[in-house]
Parts: structure tokens; C-alpha cells; sequence
């Protein structure tokens, strides 16, 4: 009956309650994935082998590092172009803030501050680290240490949730980020300062502009700066897929926020820093409940 009322409204030709189904009976060249998390990866996959050319999959991509891992590996084999949803990407004051730091603005960049007020890691939290990871120019990660708190737990989109988590990291091009959110953490959503070496942006401030900057130039006193969409994350795969390169949310960026936000329960779970890169099988804040360790 849902289907019935979607098709209707919005002119949709044909549904499926069935993805195999759909591949077998359909040959689309891009697809949206919205499912509920422990899906992302399945059908994602699916798509790839049936000939599906572009993937925009929901985030987070997955639950653990080796099911990513084949994800992306998967893609790359059957020349699939795979995206993950953090659309933040595309938003003005995050490019805005991008072209500020391009332009040297504020220096080289030296350190990153990021806050996710309410919301789980997993689901609101991942924005946050992807657009922090942008901001480092996704630099590969050399270590993180992490502390959750699972509070009331309970489950979302198929996952356990936790009400708190922080996290510290450092990028091989030496930039250092925090990332605090949940439940207890100080105010602001997807609330980040970026540290340069000749001053700061800050981006989501609470009661304050979406964007704005202060530096030698500015006297030290904040500016505000113009900034437009300059795409969206459809158009991109599009492009991706005509230019034959990476999405700018690509499978590859995607797996690397995964691997912040896994690194930081991993953590928790060890109590100690982990190297990285991230390996395992398992989602380990599921593998602590299980444990009962938290």
C-alpha cells in the first residue's frame, strides 16, 4: 500500500519489494541506497555485480572495516562508481570554508575541533568526521583514541546506539582532530573550528553565522565570507561516472570515516590508542554489549 501511494504521487513506472528482483527485471545505471544500515552493504554489492554503473549508499557504509573493504574492492572490480551519503560535501559553508583554507586564510591548517550535539556516532556523528577528514583533505589516519558511553543504549536503523563518545586522531599530514558529541557533549551540530596557523574558522556556531573566519588580515576580528553550492552529490556521480574519477564522497572517503568512528569504540574496548589502519570483522560496540562490557 505504501508503494501504491509513492508510485502515485510521484509518477514512479514500476516497484519491486525485492532488490534481486528489481536487478533481474531492471538494468539502472545509478542507484540510491536507504535502507536500513545492516543492508548498505548487501545490496550495494548487489548493484555492482548486476552492472548498476553509479552507487550512492546511505552511511555508514557498514559495521565493520572487512565488509567496507569489499565494498569498495567489489566496485573497483565491476567498475562502479561508489558514493556514501555524506552530502555535507556539497553544502555552501563547508565549501566556503574548504576554498578559504585553499586560499590560505588562515595558514596551514594545524588542527581541527569538531562537535555533534544529540545523535549517535554512527548516524549523526559520521557527518561530522567526514567533514572533518575533508578539511584535512582526507589524509590518511595514523592513530585514534576513544572513550563512548552508552547511556540507554537501545538500537537504530538495525544498529546499537551509544548516548556519548569523544575521540582524538592524528592525519599523516600531521593535522590533529577532536570530536566530541552525543547526548552531554558541549553545543552545536556539526559545530567545527578549524585552527590554522594564522587563525581560525569556525563553522556551525551556535546563535552564530554559518561561517565565518578571523586572521592576520582580518585584524583578528571575525569575518564572514560569501560561498554558493557549487553541485550535488547526484550531479557529481554523474560526472564521476562521464570523467571516470573518484566521487567527492567516494566509497574510499566513506570507508575512511568508518574507520574513525569503529577506531574510536575499538579504542573504548582496548582502553588503549589504535594503530591504524583499522582491521576486523566484527562492530565492536555490539561486540562489547555482547561481552558485557558496557
Amino acid at each position: 500500500d505504501a508503494m501504491d501511494g509513492y508510485q502515485e504521487k510521484y509518477g514512479v513506472e514500476k516497484h519491486y519489494a525485492d532488490y534481486e528482483e528489481m536487478f533481474a527485471a531492471e538494468k539502472p545505471d545509478l542507484i540510491s541506497v536507504c535502507t536500513w544500515i545492516p543492508l548498505h552493504p548487501v545490496i550495494s554489492i548487489a548493484a555492482a555485480k548486476a552492472g548498476v554503473r553509479g552507487i550512492i549508499c546511505e552511511k555508514p557504509m557498514a559495521t565493520s572495516m572487512s565488509v567496507a573493504n569489499e565494498m569498495v574492492d567489489i566496485c573497483d572490480e565491476m567498475g562502479a562508481k561508489l558514493a556514501i551519503g555524506h552530502q555535507l560535501r556539497f553544502d555552501g559553508p563547508y565549501i566556503g570554508a574548504r576554498q578559504l583554507l585553499a586560499d590560505g586564510a588562515i595558514g596551514d591548517l594545524v588542527r581541527i575541533h569538531g562537535i555533534c550535539q544529540g545523535g549517535d556516532l554512527m548516524d549523526n556523528g559520521t557527518h561530522t568526521v567526514d567533514l572533518m577528514r575533508w578539511f584535512a583533505d582526507d589524509s590518511p589516519h595514523e592513530w585514534v583514541m576513544g572513550q563512548i558511553n552508552r547511556g540507554k543504549g537501545g538500537e537504530r536503523f538495525g544498529i546499537a546506539l551509544m548516548e556519548d563518545y569523544i575521540g582524538y586522531w592524528k592525519h599523516e599530514n600531521g593535522v590533529r582532530a577532536v570530536l566530541e558529541g552525543g547526548k552531554h557533549s558541549a553545543r552545536g551540530y556539526h559545530h567545527i573550528h578549524l585552527y590554522g596557523a594564522d587563525g581560525e574558522i569556525e563553522l556551525g556556531a551556535p546563535d552564530g553565522p554559518a561561517l565565518r573566519y578571523r586572521a592576520s588580515s582580518t585584524g583578528g576580528h571575525w569575518a564572514t565570507t560569501s560561498y554558493e553550492n557549487e553541485s550535488s552529490p547526484v550531479r557529481d556521480m554523474i560526472d564521476a561516472i562521464e570523467e571516470d574519477r573518484d566521487h567527492r564522497s567516494s566509497g574510499r572517503n566513506g570507508r575512511g570515516a568508518l574507520e574513525i568512528l569503529l577506531g574510536i569504540m575499538e579504542s573504548a574496548r582496548r582502553r588503549a590508542m589504535v594503530e591504524l589502519p583499522l582491521t576486523g570483522d566484527d562492530y565492536p560496540l555490539q561486540s562489547m554489549i555482547d561481552a558485557g562490557d558496557i
